[in-house]
């Protein structure tokens, strides 16, 4: 019987986060099911996206921090 797999399931092999009894049972079903494999390719991908993105506050942010922070040390 092939056990279906989730998203989350994928997800969380995708991390290295399975059992190794689940992570032997992903391996086999990547090798025969090429929908699994195109879902995995596609977390594959948009893992890769998510670690180059680098995030910035915006300069209107910085101002508002900077500024309460000034207003701050006037008070003391």
């Amino acid at each position: 019987m092939t056990k279906t797999f989730t998203q989350n399931d994928l997800i969380r092999y995708l991390y290295h986060e399975t059992s190794a009894t689940e992570t032997t049972e992903i391996n086999k079903a990547l090798i025969c099911d090429s929908e699994l494999q195109e879902q995995f390719k596609e977390l594959t991908t948009t893992k890769s996206q998510l670690d180059t993105v680098r995030l910035q506050p915006s300069v209107a942010s910085v101002r508002n921090i900077l500024s309460y922070a000034r207003g701050l040390q006037e008070k003391h």
